[in-house]
């Protein structure tokens, strides 16, 4: 074959290549286990099949899951020696494994791609909740502005973004503002994550908080410290009941143990 001939050859077939890729994108990958990704073109399914979604029975009030012993009682330890400003928190699914690296894809990689389908499935689970559907507006937990600069946009934001589409409520971003930066929660104690978020949180708009029945929405639940003091400046400026719907939700194995 001659050069010029090869030469063409090769260059219709590169155009070719870039018209398929054109007409016929190639599917987007999940970015935990790397399949192609099934579910509104973000979750893998394989990962979606490991997910341990959160079951009954569940403590009253912080929503996390109660096993052998401690599935008699209504309340979890934490729940009991812990003084919280929230009414319930509810969590989707158990924050561990596939659920977590996506989390840390959205949180830390900039994957805001990943928070659409992300949020249906908080959608997903109030379809079977009534009692997370009647409220006036939902509060998505707020980051300080200088992480707000550095990461792009707030996670929890967007994993609301869908669950106002469904309910009909709007989302109320100039109610609450982080008004100063706090440490890290993810490598403190309890007390410390609840001290790092003492007056981390001020109201800048009351007046729409008369009466209100919010919804917090944030990204995970571990000890409940920072939530519970959102809820607390939302109830001292007049809210009526706070409740938290979260993505994760974190487990104490040790309220399981038999002795």
């Amino acid at each position: 074959m001659r050069i010029g001939n090869l030469e063409n050859s090769i260059w219709f077939r590169e155009i070719g290549r870039g018209l398929v890729e054109l007409l016929f994108p190639p599917s987007e990958r999940c970015p935990v286990c790397f399949q192609e990704n099934r579910f509104h073109n973000g979750l893998g399914k394989n990962c979606l099949a490991k997910i341990s979604w959160i079951m009954p029975p569940v403590c009253v009030k912080c929503g996390r899951p109660l096993r052998l012993e401690a599935a008699e009682k209504e309340i979890c330890g934490q729940c009991s020696e812990t003084r919280y400003y929230f009414s319930k928190v509810r969590s989707v699914a158990v924050y561990e494994g596939a659920l977590r690296e996506y989390l840390t894809e959205l949180k830390y990689r900039y994957r805001p791609d990943l928070a659409s389908a992300l949020g249906i499935l908080l959608v997903e689970w109030v379809k079977d909740h009534h009692e997370f559907q009647k409220l006036d507006f939902i509060i998505p937990i707020p980051i300080h502005r200088q992480k707000l600069m550095v990461r792009g946009y707030n996670q929890a934001e967007l994993l609301a973004n869908p669950l106002q589409n469904y309910l009909g409520i709007p989302i109320k971003n100039d109610i609450i503002m982080r008004d100063r930066i706090t440490l890290s929660q993810n490598a403190l104690h309890k007390e410390e994550r609840f001290s790092n978020v003492s007056q981390a949180f001020r109201v800048v708009n009351a007046k729409p908080l008369a009466g209100a029945k919010v919804l917090l929405v944030d990204d995970i639940f571990t000890t409940g410290a920072t939530v519970s003091e959102a809820a607390r400046v939302l109830i001292r400026a007049g809210a009526f009941e706070v409740k938290v719907l979260t993505l994760a939700g974190g487990i104490f194995d040790p309220e399981w143990f038999i002795f």
